[in-house]
């Protein structure tokens, strides 16, 4: 499990990195602190997300620092991160925890658990194991790509389309682009039944379909992607059939 933890108070965020290194049996890969919410988001933009954030729930950040003018809090920006990775698993913290317990419900997120200050270790323990649960039955959701210089882990869920381009492949996602140097027909046996392969240059996941056209899938954010003349036929048939499962 890979762990972020963001708070500005930086006794806080060594104590919790203190428990988490001394947890046993866990699978903990790595903890990475943050009293600065930008650093962060743009830890996630370089596809590397963790799999567990624990937010300050009540932390504002300086609007400078987020470049926006509205005023923020931990609530929001786990929400926001959340809204562009639905699998991260988000645990807030909180000294007052009475004053968030109706605004959790207007943000929802994928939410592990909730930790008073301070934080009681044996609480956070338990927490893990349940996130340790979960990310086991995912593991058949995720597949392992190496991407340039280092591994990127992907929710299969979450890829809209690879496309093979220039003796590369680009992993299109919900939030953001990856390049890999691994052929697109071999990354097809790692996606499962939900991709079709309508060109030779495209491979796409048919959850995020809108409609096939006569040369082309459209997606559910307006992108066109194109099927080739040769495999339109095949696609279609394998498209209509997921359809049609997803339906019943």
């Amino acid at each position: 499990m890979r762990i972020a933890v963001c708070d500005d108070q930086m006794d806080e965020l060594n104590a919790i990195e203190d428990i988490l290194k001394n947890v046993k049996d866990s699978n903990i890969e790595s903890v990475e602190i943050y009293q600065d919410i930008r650093h962060l988001k743009e830890e996630f933009q370089d596809g590397k997300q963790p799999d567990i954030l624990i937010m300050d729930i009540c932390h504002e950040f300086n609007s400078a620092i987020l470049e926006t003018k509205e005023r923020q809090e931990g609530i929001d920006c786990a929400y926001e991160l959340n809204q562009e990775y639905p699998e991260l698993q988000i645990i807030y913290m909180t000294g007052d925890t009475t004053i968030y317990s109706q605004r959790i419900f207007l943000k929802p997120v994928n939410l592990l658990g909730y930790l008073k200050k301070p934080v009681d270790p044996r609480i956070l323990k338990q927490l893990l194991k349940i996130a340790k649960a979960r990310l086991k039955q995912d593991e058949k959701k995720r597949v392992t790509i190496m991407c340039q210089n280092y591994k990127q882990v992907f929710y299969i869920d979450e890829i809209r389309y690879l496309e093979s381009n220039a003796h590369r492949t680009i992993i299109h996602t919900l939030g953001n682009e990856y390049v890999c140097y691994e052929k697109i027909s071999e990354l097809e046996k790692k996606m499962g039944d939900s991709f079709v392969r309508c060109h030779q240059s495209f491979l796409v996941n048919m959850k995020y379909i809108r409609r096939i056209g006569n040369k082309s899938f459209i997606l559910e954010n307006g992108e066109e992607v194109s099927i080739s003349k040769r495999r339109y036929s095949e696609t279609q048939e394998q498209y209509y059939r997921y359809s049609d499962e997803v339906m019943m």
